[in-house]
Protein backbone atom coordinates (compact mmCIF):
# COMPACT_ATOMS: atom_id res chain seq x y z
CA UNK A 1 0.00 0.00 0.00
CA UNK A 2 1.24 3.53 -1.17
CA UNK A 3 1.75 5.38 1.86
CA UNK A 4 1.22 9.33 1.66
CA UNK A 5 4.56 10.71 2.63
CA UNK A 6 4.13 13.11 0.44
CA UNK A 7 7.19 15.59 -1.06
CA UNK A 8 6.87 19.26 -1.12
CA UNK A 9 10.66 20.17 -1.33
CA UNK A 10 13.11 20.54 -4.71
CA UNK A 11 12.77 21.86 -7.86
CA UNK A 12 13.47 20.29 -11.20
CA UNK A 13 15.42 21.01 -14.88
CA UNK A 14 12.66 19.20 -16.30
CA UNK A 15 10.75 20.81 -18.96
CA UNK A 16 7.41 23.12 -17.30
CA UNK A 17 4.98 20.46 -19.61
CA UNK A 18 5.79 17.65 -17.33
CA UNK A 19 4.95 18.88 -14.27
CA UNK A 20 1.33 17.03 -14.23
CA UNK A 21 -0.19 14.38 -12.22
CA UNK A 22 -0.03 10.98 -13.53
CA UNK A 23 -3.31 8.87 -14.74
CA UNK A 24 -5.06 6.55 -12.42
CA UNK A 25 -7.48 5.42 -14.46
CA UNK A 26 -5.23 3.90 -16.55
CA UNK A 27 -4.90 0.69 -14.57
CA UNK A 28 -1.19 0.69 -14.29
CA UNK A 29 0.60 1.34 -10.74
CA UNK A 30 1.73 4.61 -10.70
CA UNK A 31 5.74 3.88 -10.08
CA UNK A 32 5.01 2.23 -13.79
CA UNK A 33 4.08 4.79 -15.16
CA UNK A 34 7.20 7.31 -13.95
CA UNK A 35 9.93 4.47 -14.57
CA UNK A 36 8.00 4.05 -18.62
CA UNK A 37 8.40 7.92 -19.28
CA UNK A 38 12.34 7.93 -17.73
CA UNK A 39 13.50 4.64 -19.65
CA UNK A 40 11.80 6.03 -22.69
CA UNK A 41 13.88 9.11 -21.91
CA UNK A 42 16.40 7.30 -21.58
CA UNK A 43 16.01 5.14 -25.17
CA UNK A 44 15.24 8.01 -26.80
CA UNK A 45 18.90 9.80 -26.31
CA UNK A 46 16.57 12.57 -23.97
CA UNK A 47 18.85 11.95 -20.82
CA UNK A 48 22.17 10.61 -21.45
CA UNK A 49 24.25 8.16 -20.02
CA UNK A 50 26.24 10.00 -16.91
CA UNK A 51 23.38 12.50 -16.69
CA UNK A 52 22.37 13.69 -13.58
CA UNK A 53 18.50 12.58 -12.76
CA UNK A 54 16.18 14.58 -10.08
CA UNK A 55 16.31 13.95 -6.88
CA UNK A 56 13.16 12.06 -4.99
CA UNK A 57 11.81 15.31 -3.89
CA UNK A 58 12.19 16.65 -7.34
CA UNK A 59 9.94 14.01 -9.40
CA UNK A 60 7.53 14.12 -6.39
CA UNK A 61 6.72 17.42 -7.06
CA UNK A 62 7.25 16.51 -10.50
CA UNK A 63 4.73 13.84 -10.98
CA UNK A 64 2.05 14.90 -8.23
CA UNK A 65 2.91 11.60 -5.91
CA UNK A 66 4.97 9.79 -2.89
CA UNK A 67 8.33 9.64 -2.43
CA UNK A 68 7.56 5.71 -1.87
CA UNK A 69 5.90 5.37 -5.61
CA UNK A 70 9.07 7.15 -6.48
CA UNK A 71 11.47 4.93 -4.71
CA UNK A 72 9.65 2.12 -6.06
CA UNK A 73 10.15 3.45 -10.12
CA UNK A 74 13.74 4.36 -8.96
CA UNK A 75 13.86 0.54 -7.73
CA UNK A 76 13.00 -1.05 -11.04
CA UNK A 77 14.77 0.98 -13.06
CA UNK A 78 17.96 0.18 -11.06
CA UNK A 79 17.63 -3.25 -11.48
CA UNK A 80 17.42 -3.11 -15.28
CA UNK A 81 20.58 -1.18 -14.84
CA UNK A 82 19.32 1.66 -16.29
CA UNK A 83 20.47 4.32 -13.31
CA UNK A 84 22.78 4.26 -10.84
CA UNK A 85 22.24 5.57 -7.55
CA UNK A 86 25.30 6.94 -5.52
CA UNK A 87 25.44 7.31 -1.98
CA UNK A 88 25.43 10.99 -1.13
CA UNK A 89 25.88 12.25 -4.75
CA UNK A 90 22.33 11.76 -6.15
CA UNK A 91 21.06 9.43 -9.00
CA UNK A 92 22.84 9.03 -12.60
CA UNK A 93 22.02 7.59 -15.88
CA UNK A 94 23.83 4.39 -16.08
CA UNK A 95 27.21 4.29 -18.52
CA UNK A 96 25.46 0.68 -19.47
CA UNK A 97 21.96 2.46 -20.35
CA UNK A 98 23.58 4.38 -24.10
CA UNK A 99 21.67 3.92 -26.75
CA UNK A 100 23.39 3.58 -29.80
CA UNK A 101 22.94 6.65 -32.07
CA UNK A 102 23.15 5.76 -35.63
CA UNK A 103 22.43 8.48 -38.04
CA UNK A 104 21.26 7.80 -41.74
CA UNK A 105 20.15 10.21 -44.49
CA UNK A 106 16.35 10.82 -43.77
CA UNK A 107 15.75 9.83 -47.71
CA UNK A 108 17.36 6.08 -47.00
CA UNK A 109 14.77 5.86 -44.49
CA UNK A 110 12.11 7.13 -46.30
CA UNK A 111 12.79 4.34 -49.05
CA UNK A 112 11.94 1.71 -46.88
CA UNK A 113 8.79 3.14 -45.70
CA UNK A 114 7.81 3.41 -49.50
CA UNK A 115 9.08 0.09 -50.35
CA UNK A 116 6.87 -1.32 -47.34
CA UNK A 117 4.16 1.26 -48.57
CA UNK A 118 4.02 -0.56 -52.23
CA UNK A 119 3.75 -4.23 -50.36
CA UNK A 120 1.01 -3.64 -47.89
CA UNK A 121 -2.60 -2.34 -47.42
CA UNK A 122 -3.02 0.64 -44.71
CA UNK A 123 -6.93 -0.48 -42.57
CA UNK A 124 -8.05 2.76 -40.84
CA UNK A 125 -8.79 1.29 -37.39
CA UNK A 126 -9.66 4.74 -35.02
CA UNK A 127 -9.35 8.31 -36.11
CA UNK A 128 -9.93 9.96 -32.37
CA UNK A 129 -9.39 13.29 -30.59
CA UNK A 130 -7.65 12.35 -27.16
CA UNK A 131 -6.23 14.01 -24.52
CA UNK A 132 -2.87 13.10 -24.88
CA UNK A 133 -0.85 10.52 -22.61
CA UNK A 134 2.04 11.76 -21.18
CA UNK A 135 4.86 9.94 -23.25
CA UNK A 136 3.37 11.99 -25.95
CA UNK A 137 3.52 15.05 -24.03
CA UNK A 138 6.61 14.46 -23.77
CA UNK A 139 7.52 12.85 -27.37
CA UNK A 140 5.79 16.06 -28.35
CA UNK A 141 6.81 18.59 -26.24
CA UNK A 142 3.09 19.97 -25.27
CA UNK A 143 1.66 21.53 -22.52
CA UNK A 144 -0.08 19.21 -19.84
CA UNK A 145 -4.15 18.49 -20.96
CA UNK A 146 -2.98 19.11 -24.65
CA UNK A 147 -5.57 17.34 -26.73
CA UNK A 148 -4.20 15.29 -30.04
CA UNK A 149 -5.70 13.23 -32.88
CA UNK A 150 -4.97 9.69 -32.14
CA UNK A 151 -4.73 7.43 -35.29
CA UNK A 152 -4.10 3.92 -35.04
CA UNK A 153 -4.11 1.83 -38.36
CA UNK A 154 -3.14 -1.99 -39.12
CA UNK A 155 -1.00 -2.29 -42.66
CA UNK A 156 -1.30 -6.01 -43.94
CA UNK A 157 0.35 -7.89 -47.07
CA UNK A 158 -2.71 -9.48 -48.60
CA UNK A 159 -4.63 -10.73 -45.67
CA UNK A 160 -1.86 -11.24 -43.56
CA UNK A 161 -1.00 -8.30 -41.01
CA UNK A 162 2.47 -7.00 -40.43
CA UNK A 163 2.11 -4.08 -38.28
CA UNK A 164 -0.06 -1.95 -36.05
CA UNK A 165 1.08 1.91 -35.49
CA UNK A 166 -0.59 4.03 -33.35
CA UNK A 167 0.03 8.10 -34.36
CA UNK A 168 -0.87 11.19 -32.49
CA UNK A 169 -1.01 14.32 -33.91
CA UNK A 170 -1.06 17.97 -32.85
CA UNK A 171 -4.46 19.25 -33.51
CA UNK A 172 -3.67 22.13 -35.52
CA UNK A 173 -1.64 19.68 -37.97
CA UNK A 174 -4.69 16.87 -37.85
CA UNK A 175 -7.30 19.44 -38.55
CA UNK A 176 -5.80 19.72 -42.36
CA UNK A 177 -6.04 15.69 -42.92
CA UNK A 178 -9.04 13.98 -43.59
CA UNK A 179 -9.68 10.47 -41.92
CA UNK A 180 -10.41 9.31 -45.40
CA UNK A 181 -7.42 9.49 -46.66
CA UNK A 182 -5.67 7.34 -43.59
CA UNK A 183 -6.92 4.10 -45.55
CA UNK A 184 -4.82 5.37 -49.13
CA UNK A 185 -1.88 6.89 -48.28
CA UNK A 186 1.31 6.45 -45.82
CA UNK A 187 1.02 9.00 -42.91
CA UNK A 188 4.50 10.49 -44.28
CA UNK A 189 3.02 11.71 -47.91
CA UNK A 190 0.15 13.08 -46.18
CA UNK A 191 2.12 15.05 -43.58
CA UNK A 192 4.42 16.49 -46.34
CA UNK A 193 1.08 17.50 -48.30
CA UNK A 194 -0.31 19.18 -45.38
CA UNK A 195 2.96 21.38 -45.24
CA UNK A 196 4.41 19.48 -42.70
CA UNK A 197 7.45 17.63 -44.13
CA UNK A 198 9.74 15.32 -42.08
CA UNK A 199 13.10 16.89 -41.74
CA UNK A 200 14.25 14.61 -39.04
CA UNK A 201 13.66 11.31 -37.25
CA UNK A 202 14.37 9.99 -33.51
CA UNK A 203 13.63 6.45 -33.70
CA UNK A 204 14.41 3.78 -30.41
CA UNK A 205 13.34 0.24 -30.71
CA UNK A 206 13.41 -2.56 -28.25
CA UNK A 207 10.67 -5.32 -28.00
CA UNK A 208 7.04 -5.94 -26.44
CA UNK A 209 4.20 -8.52 -25.63
CA UNK A 210 1.10 -8.92 -27.24
CA UNK A 211 -1.63 -8.15 -25.44
CA UNK A 212 -5.08 -9.67 -26.52
CA UNK A 213 -6.04 -6.90 -28.48
CA UNK A 214 -3.09 -6.92 -30.54
CA UNK A 215 -2.95 -10.56 -30.56
CA UNK A 216 -5.75 -10.67 -32.38
CA UNK A 217 -5.04 -7.50 -34.84
CA UNK A 218 -2.00 -9.48 -35.46
CA UNK A 219 -3.00 -12.55 -35.29
CA UNK A 220 -1.03 -13.74 -33.12
CA UNK A 221 -0.79 -15.76 -29.77
CA UNK A 222 -1.57 -13.29 -26.65
CA UNK A 223 2.45 -12.76 -25.21
CA UNK A 224 3.66 -13.30 -28.82
CA UNK A 225 7.26 -11.15 -29.15
CA UNK A 226 6.77 -7.69 -31.23
CA UNK A 227 9.07 -5.76 -32.47
CA UNK A 228 8.80 -2.65 -30.74
CA UNK A 229 9.67 1.02 -32.36
CA UNK A 230 8.38 4.72 -31.05
CA UNK A 231 9.79 7.43 -33.27
CA UNK A 232 9.38 11.26 -33.12
CA UNK A 233 9.22 13.55 -36.40
CA UNK A 234 10.38 16.99 -36.77
CA UNK A 235 10.08 19.66 -39.00
CA UNK A 236 12.67 21.97 -40.16
CA UNK A 237 12.38 24.07 -36.94
CA UNK A 238 12.78 21.51 -34.73
CA UNK A 239 8.81 21.21 -33.88
CA UNK A 240 8.03 17.31 -32.88
CA UNK A 241 4.82 17.25 -35.00
CA UNK A 242 4.19 13.28 -34.78
CA UNK A 243 4.67 10.51 -32.27
CA UNK A 244 4.31 7.59 -33.68
CA UNK A 245 4.08 4.16 -31.83
CA UNK A 246 4.60 0.69 -34.24
CA UNK A 247 4.31 -2.44 -33.27
CA UNK A 248 4.83 -6.10 -35.85
CA UNK A 249 5.96 -9.53 -35.47
CA UNK A 250 9.72 -10.12 -35.90
CA UNK A 251 8.75 -11.98 -38.90
CA UNK A 252 6.83 -10.04 -40.71
CA UNK A 253 8.49 -6.62 -39.57
CA UNK A 254 11.76 -5.47 -39.54
CA UNK A 255 13.93 -2.23 -39.71
CA UNK A 256 17.25 -2.17 -41.38
CA UNK A 257 19.90 0.38 -41.18
CA UNK A 258 22.89 0.44 -43.41
CA UNK A 259 25.87 2.20 -41.69
CA UNK A 260 28.96 3.94 -43.83
CA UNK A 261 31.91 4.42 -43.16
Amino acid sequence: MDMPQWCFHGMTSWPAHLMQKLSRSLGTPLHHQISAVIKDGIANGRYQPGERLPTEDALCRLFSVSRITVRRAMQGLEEQGLIERRQGDGTFVAESAAVVSLQTPLSGFMAQVAESRALSTPRLLSFEEVEAPLQVLTGLMLPPGERVMKLVRLRTRGSLPILHSTAWLPADIAARLRPEDFSRHALSELMARAGFPYFRIEAAAGAALADPVLARDLQVPIGSALVDVRRVAFDQHGRAIEYQHVLGPSDRYQMRVTMRS
